[in-house]
């Protein structure tokens, strides 16, 4: 038997909804009290109040968005009374396991661009290095509180961490994003180089770019790893601006690191391109809380060393 055909075996074992009186629809639904609606209104309000008992027989049996048991647009779909100008009505939204079901499917498609292998996803706040901990306990209690507590859609700025080579800012968004990801929040992660080098071939392969930078300026939350680094030049400075403008203008949380402050990024270019970098600059600035995180390397301190 198919798992649809089990739920509908299941929905049809529980008892259809009958009709009720007008006290026993005020118990069932508080609610019908808490927003003063009149007998009359409840009378009127029968079919309405029907419909609801058939949800809850149908969504009291639910087994996920994929095998709901309701039919055609309403699939994925939940009333909820509401009492407006004398009349009952019925408002209608996005149940929860189907919202589920759409993040889960955003995340799969947004980590098709989301550069991270086995050793990144070890990396978590538990084993940050501890002396960085103390160091910079506002730094690291602002990363794990967004990890912890941020939704998809929150307003929230994101972290520009910069400092030497080392001292654990790209473990710290690695923590971030296993965080996020472990909570099925979308995000992507990525170096710069990378993603422009993704770009390139991109264009050798005479593929539409199109929905590259889409997704890049839509994910939920991007971390852009070794921001500055990458071989600057028009191309590259256009599409990075493309992605952090529209991320700005939309309030999406957006995290980077680097080895150069803000105002210092691609300080080395020629002036030609300064159009393009300071705007750039600024709304980096303007989008995220900026942190500097230096220290011992900590790839060196624990190089192994074998005797020779």
């Amino acid at each position: 038997m198919s798992f649809s055909s089990m739920n509908s075996l299941l929905s049809n074992r529980i008892p259809k909804p009958q009709k009720r009186s007008v006290n026993e629809w005020r118990k069932h639904w508080g609610q019908l009290d808490q927003l003063g609606v009149s007998d009359e209104a409840i009378r009127a309000a029968e079919p309405q109040l029907m419909s609801l008992l058939e949800q809850e027989r149908i969504c009291g049996a639910c087994r996920g968005y994929p095998l709901c048991g309701k039919l055609g647009d309403a699939k994925g779909m939940r009333d909820q009374l509401d009492y407006h100008d004398g009349n009952v009505q019925l408002k209608t939204g996005y149940c929860a396991p189907y919202l589920e079901h759409q993040a889960i499917r955003r995340a799969a498609r947004y980590s098709t661009y989301s550069i991270r292998g086995e050793r990144e996803r070890k990396l978590s706040f538990s084993n940050f290095p501890l002396e960085q901990q103390k160091r910079k306990p506002q730094l690291f209690e602002a990363a794990k509180t967004f990890a912890l507590s941020y939704r998809a859609g929150d307003e929230e700025k994101g972290i520009y961490i910069f400092g030497p080579a080392g001292v654990g800012k790209t473990h710290l968004l690695h923590a971030i994003l296993n965080q996020l990801e472990e909570r099925r929040i979308p995000s992507i992660f990525v170096q710069a180089e990378s993603l422009f080098d993704r770009l390139r071939s991109a264009i050798g392969r005479d593929e539409e770019l199109e929905p590259i930078l889409e997704a890049f300026s839509s994910v939920p939350v991007l971390a852009i790893d070794e921001l500055g680094h990458e071989r600057a030049n028009e191309f590259t400075l256009e599409k990075m601006f493309r992605i952090i403008n529209q991320r700005f203008v939309r309030n999406l949380p957006t995290f980077f690191t680097s080895n150069f402050e803000p105002p210092a990024l691609y300080h080395r270019l020629s002036s030609d391109l300064l159009p393009l970098v300071d705007p750039l600059r600024s709304r980096i600035i303007g989008m995220t809380k900026l942190a500097y995180l230096d220290g011992e390397d900590h790839r060196i301190a624990t190089m192994d060393v074998l005797d020779m």
